[in-house]
């Protein structure tokens, strides 16, 4: 994440904001009176929404000890949410296909817009729709593999009887926006960067998401999946570019000089303006809202 994510990002917050409103009901419900709660904010990114969740939690069990931590792959986000929350928060620099040791015994985790990025991975086109029928099989097939071992290793870092509210994209989310960005790739001076840039996601069916959940251990009557479509909160040209720019960055710095960087994002919001920007903006967004218990419900606290 560039360090302008926490301003141009406001479709990720205000999903983010429904998780965390969706985890304090469930927990609510499910502990009643805790004296600890211990959880987690997975792929927490630069951590804003992850202080917003602590003063959610703090708000709505008063008295109780929380023990928040926040995850993400990067180490300058850790440190940034670290600081950003006065130390009131732990962080944990790894990945959430294997998460640590710190993370076992938790009785609340959540996910906003995480679990549909994959690890690095090398492909001949920058994202995994452009291609080849035989790699992007591959490609899915390692994708679907890395989902079921993140929800693997969620339940079994959670507490019996602990909850998680997940959310990430599902299929269909965002084309228009990953066609506009291979339309600027697919030309040059941007074309011979194709196979050296990669974004690693993947967007898996409901089917898909619900099977890997049943193999991740969660129990069928524990299950519930919510899938939706939202617009783009983002409403011009250059806010949209700019939410690009947030969280591309940084890894499209690793092979474009700056010149060619800031070529790259003026192509991009040219090609916006030629769009019917609320056409562009409907239905961009492909959610999935899932909310998890893990059997055995023993209270805490």
């Amino acid at each position: 994440m560039s360090k302008d994510y926490e301003l141009n990002s406001s479709s990720q917050k205000t999903i983010g904001r429904t998780v965390i409103q969706c985890a304090i009901e469930m927990a609510k419900s499910a502990f009643k009176n805790p004296e600890t709660i211990k959880a987690l904010d997975i792929a927490c990114g630069p951590g804003n929404l992850t202080i917003e969740f602590l003063h959610a939690l703090e708000n709505g069990f008063h008295g109780a000890e929380i023990d928040l931590t926040g995850l993400d792959y990067s180490e300058q986000n850790v440190n940034r949410l670290i600081k950003n929350s006065g130390e009131k928060i732990k962080g944990v620099t790894g990945s959430f296909y294997n998460l640590s040791a710190e993370t076992k015994d938790t009785n609340i985790i959540i996910s906003n817009e995480g679990l549909h990025w994959q690890p690095p991975y090398k492909t001949s086109k920058i994202f995994y729709a452009y291609l080849p029928f035989a790699e992007r099989e591959k490609y899915e097939l390692f994708a679907m593999q890395n989902l079921e071992n993140a929800l693997r290793s969620i339940h079994e870092s959670l507490k019996p009887g602990g909850i998680a509210v997940l959310q990430f994209g599902h299929a269909g989310s965002m084309k228009k926006h990953w066609d506009v960005i291979y339309e600027v790739f697919n030309k040059e001076p941007f074309k011979q960067y194709m196979d050296k840039i990669n974004i690693p996601l993947y967007y898996l069916s409901i089917e898909q998401i619900r099977n890997a959940l049943l193999k991740a251990g969660f129990t069928k009557e524990n299950i519930n999946i919510n899938s939706f479509t939202q617009d783009l909160t983002e409403d011009t040209p250059a806010a949209i570019t700019n939410l690009h720019r947030a969280v591309s960055q940084h890894g499209y710095s690793q092979v474009f000089n700056p010149n060619l960087l800031e070529a790259f994002y003026k192509r991009m919001e040219e090609k916006l303006n030629d769009k019917e920007i609320n056409s562009y903006r409907k239905d961009q967004w492909h959610r999935t809202l899932i909310k998890l218990k893990k059997a055995n419900s023993s209270r805490i606290g």
